[in-house]
């Protein structure tokens, strides 16, 4: 058997079994790690990171702020005044005095439509921290597919420029002994360099993702993250989608702040409205007791304040337009997602069936091939780049995979649901362990 030959068997041999430990590597024996856990406590990781999150508790904070206007509002809108007065009479020694006391009355109910309006607003701000919990948890997600996969590929790259660069080492020896032309030589340096930078690229993205993740987290990803071991094959029936998008946190938030809007116009229009003053006061004056009673309203000749009114219509009338607007958005993001998921999943499948079997395939018809001396070694170096090349595209599509079901767990508004009660083995399921 000729050296090449044998060379030949090793550097396949170790691609293998250093693709095999990659994977490994990453989750051992094809089990999530107990960093993060089973599948089941997915949703207690996500649920911690986002407790910790300063956007999530910058809006805890203003729903406080909102449930004390709510509960401020329930109060009367008008206080009672006292009123004191006191003289002395000038060359006399009598002092005139008097204590008074006016209410102005809420002839209007401007405390129930205000309380109303602010109630309103109370609940568009809760439904505002459960559409930003959805948003950073469906971050957090993408961020751990990203460093997951580009550990993934990074792993694969590196192998790439391992074997290329043993390669390149031995023709190098050969090209000495005269058994290799220079061209052949300089082929395998230019391989050489390609790897170093697809891998340097692959490492670069890994430090990006990283980095994302401690944006949101606070601090490094653990060791070792994992993710469900399966997705479903298929998504649920897309007659439910139009329910889907009416029923997402974003969806929500904004018909409950055109609500809130609309609750606004009738606080506005009652508040421009002109409240009576009742008062009484009673005292002395010339030595004679004093009782007097006053009565005083505004009157709102000069402005009546109606274009308050015209533009709490106006702004409630944009924002039930953006609510619509919100609402069309959600739901082609859905269909999207769905289309996208679904072709994607199919590509996946075809490649767990097919690609990795045929890239075993290829390798084993290249050793075949190159021990009868029917492959040159150029021919040989181009179709092994294309093996390795395979291979990390596979990766990368099943980084897409995943990718693509966050995007429709975010269109459809069910991150929550899935993290908490994530999917098992089933028969309708797709394997896609990291």
């Amino acid at each position: 058997m000729s050296f090449f030959t044998c060379f030949r068997a090793g550097l396949c041999a170790c691609f293998l079994a250093s693709t095999a430990n990659a994977w490994s590597s990453i989750n051992p024996s094809g089990q999530p790690s107990p960093s993060i856990g089973r599948a089941s406590s997915l949703g207690l990781f996500i649920n911690q990171i986002l407790g910790k999150n300063p956007e999530i508790q910058a809006a805890e904070a203003a729903i406080e702020a909102s449930r004390a206007r709510a509960q401020g509002a329930g109060l009367p809108i008008y206080n009672p005044e006292l009123e004191l007065e006191g003289a002395k009479t000038e060359h006399t020694n009598f002092y005139d005095f008097g204590v008074g006391l006016s209410q102005t009355i809420d002839m209007h109910d401007k405390r129930g439509a205000q309380e109303r309006a602010i109630q309103a607003n109370f609940e568009a701000t809760q439904s505002a921290l459960n559409a930003l919990r959805q948003t950073k948890a469906v971050e957090l997600l993408d961020v751990m597919v990203r460093i997951l996969n580009n550990q993934e590929i990074t792993s694969l790259a590196k192998q790439r420029f391992q074997l290329l660069e043993r390669f390149q080492t031995l023709a190098e020896q050969r090209h000495s002994a005269g058994d290799v032309p220079l061209i052949e030589v300089e082929l395998a340096r230019m391989a050489v360099a390609e790897a170093a930078m697809v891998h340097a690229q692959a490492g670069a993205e890994l430090v990006e993702a990283k980095g994302d993740f401690f944006v949101l987290a606070g601090e490094p990803p653990l060791q070792r993250l994992s993710l469900p071991s399966t997705l479903p094959a298929s998504l649920p029936d897309a007659r439910e989608d139009e329910q889907r998008a009416t029923a997402h946190p974003n969806v929500q938030q904004a018909h409950l702040l055109a609500l809130a809007m609309r609750r606004q116009i009738d606080a506005t229009d009652r508040n421009r409205r002109a409240d009576p003053t009742l008062g009484v006061m009673a005292g002395r004056e010339d030595e004679a007791n004093k009782l007097t009673l006053s009565f005083s309203m505004p009157l709102q000749i000069s402005n009546n304040f109606r274009s308050s009114v015209t533009a709490a219509r106006s702004d409630a009338l944009q924002v039930e337009q953006e609510a619509q607007q919100v609402y069309r958005t959600t739901l082609a993001q859905l269909q999207t997602a769905r289309n996208r998921y679904t072709l994607i999943s199919q590509a996946w499948r075809v490649w767990l069936l097919r690609g990795q079997n045929s890239l075993k395939q290829q390798s084993e018809l290249l050793e075949r091939l190159w021990r009868a001396g029917e492959l040159e070694t150029t021919d040989y170096l181009v179709q092994l780049q294309q093996t390795l090349d395979t291979r990390i595209a596979g990766a990368e599509l099943h980084g897409s995979m995943w990718q693509a079901w966050i995007k429709w767990q975010a269109a459809a508004g069910q991150v929550f649901e899935w993290v908490n009660n994530p999917i098992t083995k089933q028969p309708d399921a797709t394997a896609t362990s990291y």
